[in-house]
């Protein structure tokens, strides 16, 4: 690594270290952490892929405050990103958030927000491909900017009987002209009820509407539009102490214009959670939707925060995870996650088609604490892409393998 990345790197960990001595700041909070992460193939190229060491640094701030009996809680992020060997892609990225969580004198309650996030994209992190567009395997410097409001409500309480509802609005935007046909633009409502039959069961309904469009995704930088209608029916079980249940099994009617039509299928998702009286967590996720963006599962397919987008494919997912936790201080973290899309009548360069790809990771990650505001960690993952040939000339397979260690502090 070069010097300049180790002068970014010395003196914000000297910082993480020093910061004992603040005094109280509540009701705001201020962090730091600095990532280096070494990807064997940067551009997720299926052959010849770039090498390169990565310097994150990120610098946080947030605020939570009550107001009355209502609270206002905002954080924002800046984060600066530094290659060795890419330099067109140094970029400065940035999160931030805003929400309002509303209380009334009876059981009403909800919360409204925004959010917005920005950072260096990649072909292949979405496992989406440009419509029609050869993918391409160059190292081009594109931001990637998601921007998303939402509004809830709740009525019950802590009742038994709870109805509930919200709305959202999700908009993506690309920096480089050759991924404006990826730009999105979605909005999505949903309303549901749900009864406890006790403290420890309870069962609902739930209903969503989707409406969106790739505002350059048709022929001749025309708008192309989906929408999808879902009911599901959902129930959490807490078994014991120890374990808990979420699932959801329901359906869906998609239309899109990339194949022309309405697409009929079972959605679904299950999680299950157990923690053993011992050091082990084990948490099992499986869904089955209509998303884009599947970062929930720990596949780097999209950006963090926000709300998922949907997307051009049906996608199965899968995600196991374990913790091991040596001590207070110390765990071990291993993860297992797979996602398979399915394509039906998508245009490419080689016309119309079907098909699938299948992309999985693993993940092993120490975590140490060393203070209660410090934390320091190590991971290595191996991120895998494979397509149907007859999908090889919209999207390609690639290898990557990642190695990384964080720092971070936080005052409040």
């Amino acid at each position: 690594m070069n010097n300049k990345s180790l002068a970014i790197l010395s003196p914000l960990c000297i910082c993480l270290f020093a910061g004992n001595a603040w005094a109280a700041l509540e009701p705001f909070s201020l962090g730091a952490s600095e990532t280096l992460e070494h990807q064997s193939n940067l551009n997720h190229a299926a052959t010849n892929g770039h090498p390169d060491w990565i310097s994150t640094t990120e610098l946080n701030a947030a605020i939570n405050e009550p107001v009355g009996r209502d609270k206002f809680v905002a954080s924002g992020a800046l984060d600066l990103n530094r290659y060795q060997h890419a330099h067109n892609l140094n970029s400065t990225g940035y999160s931030a958030a805003a929400e309002f969580d509303w209380n009334t004198i009876g059981d009403l309650a909800g919360s409204l927000g925004a959010d917005s996030h920005r950072r260096q994209y990649f072909y292949g992190d979405t496992a989406e491909f440009t419509f029609g567009v050869p993918p391409t395997t160059e190292l081009v410097r594109n931001l990637e900017t998601d921007n998303h409001a939402f509004v809830r409500a709740s009525l019950g309480g802590q009742a038994r009987w709870t109805i509930f509802g919200g709305a959202d609005a999700n908009s993506r935007n690309f920096s480089s002209d050759f991924y404006r046909v990826e730009e999105q633009r979605q909005w999505s409502t949903n309303l549901g009820t749900r009864y406890a039959t006790s403290p420890d069961l309870s069962f609902g309904v739930t209903g969503s509407y989707v409406r969106g469009d790739y505002p350059h995704g048709g022929a001749n930088d025309t708008a192309q539009n989906f929408n999808s209608k879902s009911a599901s029916l959902t129930s959490r079980w807490q078994m014991s102490g120890n374990t808990l249940v979420d699932a959801s099994l329901g359906y869906t009617a998609y239309y899109s214009d990339a194949f022309g039509g309405t697409r009929h299928f079972a959605n679904g998702g299950l999680t299950f959670s157990w923690t053993p009286p011992s050091h082990l967590t084990f948490k099992l996720l499986l869904k089955r939707s209509a998303d884009a963006d599947t970062s929930s599962v720990g596949i780097a397919v999209g950006p963090q925060g926000g709300s998922s987008l949907n997307g051009t494919s049906i996608n199965s997912l899968a995600q196991l995870n374990a913790i091991y936790a040596f001590t207070a201080k110390t765990s071990l973290e291993a993860a297992a996650g797979y996602a398979e899309r399915k394509y039906e009548n998508v245009l490419t360069v080689g016309g119309n088609v079907n098909g699938a790809t299948r992309t999985s990771r693993y993940t092993l990650t120490a975590h140490f604490m060393p203070t209660r505001t410090t934390d320091l960690s190590c991971s290595a993952s191996r991120d895998t892409l494979r397509a149907d040939a007859v999908l090889q000339k919209a999207v390609t397979g690639y290898s990557d393998n990642s190695v990384k260690c964080a720092a971070s502090i936080h005052f409040d």
